[in-house]
């Protein structure tokens, strides 16, 4: 309980603060403060990126990518510092969640409203099980271990959730049960 209250407070805004984090570095690498939700604060920072995807023109493969690089890229920058800060993989940083759920629902062939709850589906359930090498990666500090983990994840969440998709088309549930 007391461990639970000491990590909520080491979150909270004003005490990053203290520790000489600006606000604006908070929310990026808090994934637009989703770092502070108390539960899941990564599943709650996917849900939110997976939102993106209903924004016109997010759908965009080319978007999606290039969104996950800038945020790989700024994360992997600021998480060195948030890891000297709070310790190693911080709860508060949720940036590599954004990360890797806008690589995983990448697909130059599927554009469908329900396409983003497969995918943040698959991406939790692998970003969760650490399959290798997303296992390596989790255990190397810094910005790499990090915000590298998330990449390996997506990249099995994509494969599988385009294997699920194609294969749920094969036997007619996409087209009975989902319109196309």
């Amino acid at each position: 309980m007391f461990a639970e209250f000491r990590e909520s407070v080491a979150k909270s805004p004003a005490h990053l603060r203290k520790l000489g984090i600006p606000y604006w570095q908070q929310a990026l690498a808090g994934g637009l403060f989703t770092g502070l939700s108390p539960i899941a604060s990564g599943t709650v920072a996917s849900a939110l990126a997976a939102c993106l995807y209903y924004i016109p023109g997010c759908s965009n493969p080319i978007v999606l990518i290039g969104a996950a690089a800038v945020a790989f890229i700024v994360g992997f920058m600021l998480a060195d510092r948030f890891e000297k800060l709070l310790g190693p993989d911080p709860s508060f940083f949720t940036l590599d969640e954004f990360a890797g759920q806008w690589l995983a629902m990448t697909s130059f062939w599927i554009v469908h409203p329900l396409w983003p709850i497969l995918v943040f589906l698959c991406f939790r359930t692998f970003d969760i099980a650490k399959t290798w090498p997303a296992s390596w990666f989790d255990r190397r500090r810094g910005g790499l271990g990090i915000m590298a983990d998330d990449v390996v994840s997506a990249i099995y969440a994509n494969i599988s959730a385009h294997l699920i998709w194609f294969g749920l088309s094969l036997v007619g549930l996409v087209s009975r049960f989902l319109g196309e």
